[in-house]
């Protein structure tokens, strides 16, 4: 009978020993610097789509870099400081009233992190559609909007 006792314990410890490790695992990865730096994208990607949905660019112009490369379906190309890429942005979603718009997909890749969604507008009564793509790249503890590709 105390064998069959020392064995049930036995078998009770190291079956709840991998649950402690496991929890003990998903605490750490919680934890994890990377997992902070995801939480801050995401929040990011959400103040970015946020902001195109109320046409509120100050929700997310905080975060241009000192240069963020622009590509618009208007013919807008290039490189322009952050100040007039949140004047042409402004002009953009003016011109280009959105009708919807939903990040679809965000990904991570070391320093740099990509997002894409359908940009649904109307423009001269007839509604339409463009893909928008955003990266952000990580300087210091900061990240930034290095480009945004709305074709």
């Amino acid at each position: 009978m105390k064998t069959l006792f020392l064995y049930i314990v036995i078998i009770f410890l190291f079956s709840g020993s991998s649950h402690l490790f496991a929890q003990h695992n998903n605490l750490q990865q919680n934890l994890n610097p990377d997992s902070k730096k995801v939480k801050i994208q995401s929040i990011i990607f959400n103040d970015i789509e946020s902001g195109i949905i109320n046409n509120d660019l100050k929700k997310f112009s905080q975060y241009f870099s000192s240069q963020p490369y622009l590509s618009l379906v208007n013919g807008v190309n290039g490189y322009y400081s952050s100040n007039q890429a949140y004047y042409i942005l402004e002009d953009f979603f003016n011109s280009f009233k959105v009708v919807s718009f939903k990040m679809e997909e965000t990904k991570t890749e070391g320093t740099v992190s990509y997002g894409k969604g359908d940009y649904y507008f109307e423009k001269k009564g007839r509604r339409e559609v463009a893909h928008l793509y955003i990266t952000l790249n990580n300087s210091g503890n900061k990240w930034y909007i290095t480009q945004i590709s709305i074709n």
